[in-house]
């Protein structure tokens, strides 16, 4: 590139300059042997203009440009064509393009000043193609289809398998059909005319194992009009070693500890009565004291819930074993909130938390309301949520090692038992504690990062493991690379890209006792929820506001018209010249 100019056909450059060089030598090695008629300097320049002119009309020079108004439009899944023809008349000249998750579109971006995007929105994973470019997302309509949905895809046998969702713009006299792996109908809601309508399903299956349950959509003769698969893994019940430590007994503790013995959890409960003297009590295990907090005694359980001034008040040696326990060991720990929870500030090591002001909520999935603390959490933190709330997040947990330490803002809970709530009370302990509690001894803990799979795309997933030297391979036994996390040197990462719909695995190579399942669905499955998705991903991606544009510097190609004017008139004076040289 020369002051700006450069080459279409820059990979001929060379080759082009060589045959250019070796042609006008051997011009002038013929002329010079007929030097003596004369004309010899001037058919030398003239040969030179020709060569250089035809070199030139070989290689298309370009010219770099800036710039600042050269619009995009990128039209995805979903477009409507109205909206489509309005923005090409508002903004004249618009380049359109055509997503398509399969093929890059960097090239024709890198002309463009900026981009809008129409429809339902593209694939978060090619978020990171639009980054350089100032890109505007005008959201799709919200079509009619289900646009949200929840549901507990792992199970303990003899849980309630409970499916909550949204339906926009439901058809009067539809319904729908929670159906089993085999086609039976399990549970049903008849849908009403409206914007939309909130839905809740449920069930309780009978035998463990791994099953596609489907939510099926049916005209008001029955006919099904969709059907969206529902994959759960329904464990047998094991035996789940709980230890519960307070330095005083509390409402909380009394009725979590029944809860937790009727559902037949091992508990063993330590409540100080002075110092140095305990009370001790037992469901469903034997008689065992634990007098000292040592590796050896908290390997007897898979979990310890305790209340904050416990915990807290625990000497720094006791707590470093609890955090031994947690990171080599996986220890599953519960702290229950009190007041002092949320005053710690720094010296709480595991959450933080901002005040809101909310001293009750509605439970999520529920219309049930409980109490809880005026606080949440700070996302900020390297936290996951439990549950979630339309007022925010009340169950956290924090991954440290192979362990997990939760807590929540819940208050009294005990009272929803008081009022013959048994159920909302049972969903909140056993998804907490399913959250955090250590199962079977496990060399490796897998953890799915991609919300619906779907064939041919990317699903990403975090494993942990205190393993050093392995190979993580997928269905077809191929090998997955594994990132390792910079900060964390047991937690890795890794991508893979399903080929078949249904369950598929992954696990550690040699060992398939680290098999971890998950389910692929199919591209037409979930295409209303996927759209929902997607849009409310786009929106928070790059917003609704049109931006301004970027200057960029292209290459315009330079008219040719010249060179071969002058190509013309050069040949055809070397040949004119020729032949006055043959007359003379």
């Amino acid at each position: 590139m020369i002051d700006g100019i450069s080459f279409v056909q820059k990979e001929l450059l060379l080759p082009i300059i060589s045959g250019g060089v070796l042609v006008f030598a051997a011009f002038i090695f013929k002329e010079w042997q007929t030097r003596n008629k004369g004309r010899f300097t001037l058919n030398a320049i003239v040969a030179f203009i020709t060569l250089f002119a035809l070199i030139l009309i070989i290689l298309e020079p370009s010219k770099e440009v800036e710039v600042q108004h050269k619009q995009g439009l990128l039209l995805t899944e979903g477009y409507r064509t109205a909206q489509k023809d309005s923005l090409e008349a508002i903004y004249e000249g618009i380049q359109v393009l055509e997503y398509n998750p399969k093929q890059s579109v960097r090239t024709a971006l890198d002309s463009l000043t900026s981009l809008m995007i129409i429809g339902d929105g593209v694939a978060p994973y090619d978020f990171y193609k639009f980054d350089s470019i100032p890109t505007s997302y005008l959201p799709n309509e919200i079509t009619s289809g289900i646009i949200r949905v929840m549901f507990n895809d792992l199970l303990v046998l003899g849980d309630e398998f409970r499916l909550n969702g949204t339906y926009a713009k439901p058809k009067l006299g539809s319904s729908l059909v929670l159906q089993d792996s085999r086609g039976n109908g399990l549970d049903s809601i008849l849908l009403k005319d409206r914007s939309s309508q909130n839905f809740s399903l449920k069930t309780v299956p009978k035998v463990s194992g791994d099953f596609i349950f489907r939510l099926s959509e049916k005209d008001s003769v029955g006919k099904v009009l969709a059907s969206n698969p529902l994959p759960i893994t329904i464990r047998k019940k094991e035996p789940i070693r709980v230890l519960i430590v307070n330095t005083f007994p509390t409402f909380e503790t009394k009725y979590l500890k029944n809860f937790l013995a009727d559902e037949g959890y091992e508990v063993t409960v330590r409540s100080q009565l002075t110092k140095g003297k305990y009370k001790f009590e037992y469901f469903n295990t034997k008689a065992s004291p634990i007098y000292q907090f040592t590796e050896e005694s908290l390997s007897k359980f898979n979990v310890v819930i305790t209340d904050t001034e416990t915990y807290f008040n625990f000497g720094k040696t006791v707590k470093n074993r609890f955090e031994h326990s947690i990171l080599e060991n996986g220890l599953g720990l519960l702290i229950q909130p009190t007041e002092l929870m949320f005053k710690l500030g720094k010296a709480m090591p595991y959450f933080s938390f901002k005040s809101d002001g909310v001293n009750e909520v509605q439970l999520p999935n529920s219309t049930v309301n409980i109490e809880k603390y005026p606080f949440t959490f700070n996302e900020t933190f390297a936290v996951n949520a439990i549950d979630s709330n339309k007022l925010g997040k009340l169950s956290y947990y924090r991954q440290l090692g192979l362990g997990r330490v939760a807590t929540t803002t819940l208050l009294n809970s005990y009272q929803l038992v008081l009022k013959g709530k048994d159920q909302p009370y049972k969903s909140i302990w056993t998804q907490i504690l399913d959250k955090i509690v250590q199962r079977k001894e496990q060399v490796v803990a897998w953890q799915s990062q991609t919300e619906l799979p779907k064939v041919g795309e990317p699903f990403s997933f975090v494993v942990r493991t205190g393993l050093e030297d392995f190979q993580v391979l997928n269905t077809e036994e191929n090998r997955v690379p594994s990132l390792q996390d910079a900060r964390v040197s047991f937690k890795y990462s890794g991508t893979t890209y399903p080929k078949k719909a249904g369950w598929n695995t992954l696990e550690v190579e040699g060992d398939s006792t680290t098999q971890f399942s998950y389910y692929v669905y199919d591209a037409d499955d979930w295409k209303s929820l996927s759209a929902s998705h997607k849009r409310e991903a786009n929106t928070k991606q790059f917003g609704k506001e049109i931006k301004e544009n970027r200057t960029v510097v292209v290459n315009r190609p330079i008219s040719l018209l010249f060179f071969y004017i002058l190509f013309l008139l050069g040949i055809g004076w070397l040949w004119l010249s020729s032949k006055l040289s043959a007359q003379s």
